[in-house]
């Protein structure tokens, strides 16, 4: 797991992370375990030294083939001085384009996977959202499962249609740590399947309640419509921010677990939100309403707004910050499996920055543009050194 230290104000290492990592393992050892599909026979460059290159590159804010191989280039002094395992490796860009368009996904996922929950810590009832985003253009839906507090993807998954994210969402929990977590999910994945799988592996969920469930809908509505007194908890809270008041208020009961006889059910939930403009004094409310099971004796009530809340992470600090900082709607990497290859080494570097608690990334690319040896440093590399000394 990853050690920190707080970091203080007056340094400049500080104005990248607000914490200082130390005792990361290597990316490199674990790229070996990715199957090369190209052939032995005159490889130039071994997958490993290629894959890791292509992470560094990321780290830099690179998200082209072309920057990727300016930046194998611009870098050589300093690889040869502090990684001397991955000097004298120019790779072009059309390398990293036919190597990116024919490596199996899958198990890069897996060893990704892997890799991060070895490092990133997960707390201990940790909430776990899940939800998926089509590629700009491209057939290629990704389901992402990912962590409420720590902010990092614990697993990725693909299909070629939105369509088939529900069956998908089956094998994505079985590669995820389930067990003692609550999983979060939108309103696709309220279903008693889904319910009864996340229940089976020893975790709970929180689930909306909308039109594909048109009868749990109803029920719910009509309930907390005729709100009984007895048996119901409530909690409200309210945030300022960016010139709007949000006011978020919640019920949560068990009189209707036994009548809904959904797997594993131990709550139900109306949620109100009301969004004020500060400025125009204009109200909007929304009220949603779901289901959830539970693990423990905290205060429902205040769980349940933080669990509907929290799974916005996944589309904030995900979903948004691949578009807007990797710029994951323009890309023109199209071909193949590439697209998804880069979308799961940008979820690596957004879950090593946020493990790091990065206060802005493009201070951060360009520190490390600056400064490669800390990017070395940080991604457990110099390490390395003394390994390749002694073969």
């Amino acid at each position: 797991m990853l050690q920190y230290t707080v970091l203080p104000q007056g340094l400049s290492y500080s104005r990248v992370f607000s914490v200082k990592p130390s005792g990361v393992k290597s990316l490199y050892g674990i790229f070996s375990k990715v199957p090369d599909p190209r052939s032995p026979q005159g490889l130039r460059h071994p997958l490993p030294v290629l894959l890791t290159l292509a992470v560094l590159s990321l780290c830099c804010g690179e998200v082209s083939y072309q920057s990727m191989e300016e930046w194998t280039v611009n870098y050589q002094k300093q690889l040869k001085e502090k990684v001397p395992l991955l000097k004298g490796h120019f790779i072009d860009a059309s390398t990293f384009q036919r190597v990116f368009s024919r490596l199996d996904v899958a198990e890069l996922e897996k060893v990704l996977s892997f890799w991060l929950q070895s490092v990133v810590s997960l707390s201990n009832g940790e909430p776990i959202a899940i939800d998926g985003k089509t590629l700009s253009g491209l057939d290629c839906h990704l389901l992402s499962a990912f962590t409420h507090y720590g902010k990092s993807v614990l697993f990725e998954i693909g299909t070629d249609t939105k369509g088939k994210e529900i069956p998908l969402a089956h094998d994505l929990l079985n590669n995820i740590p389930v067990k003692n977590h609550i999983i979060t999910a939108d309103a696709l994945h309220t279903q008693r399947k889904f319910c009864d799988k996340v229940t089976s592996l020893g975790g709970g969920y929180c689930l909306t309640a909308k039109g594909n469930q048109s009868q749990l809908e109803k029920d719910l509505r009509l309930f907390f419509d005729s709100l009984p007194q007895a048996g119901v908890t409530t909690f409200s809270k309210s945030i300022k921010a960016k010139g709007k008041l949000t006011t978020h208020k919640v019920f949560v009961s068990q009189d209707l677990v036994e009548y809904l006889d959904w797997p594993g059910l131990t709550h139900v939930w109306q949620l109100t939100r009301e969004v004020t403009t500060v400025r125009t004094q204009q109200t909007t409310t929304e009220v949603v309403v779901g289901i959830a099971r539970l693990l423990d004796g905290t205060d429902s009530a205040q769980q349940m707004i933080d669990l509907v809340r929290g799974h916005w992470s996944i589309e904030n600090r995900l979903h948004r910050q691949r578009d807007v900082i990797f710029l994951e709607d323009k890309s023109t990497i199209r071909k193949q499996n590439a697209p998804q290859v880069m979308a799961a080494f940008k979820n690596l570097v957004l879950s090593i920055y946020h493990s790091f608690s990065v206060r802005y990334f493009p201070t951060a690319f360009r520190r490390f543009l600056a400064n490669p040896d800390e990017l070395f440093t940080l991604l457990g590399l110099t390490g390395i050194q003394q390994n390749y000394a002694k073969n």
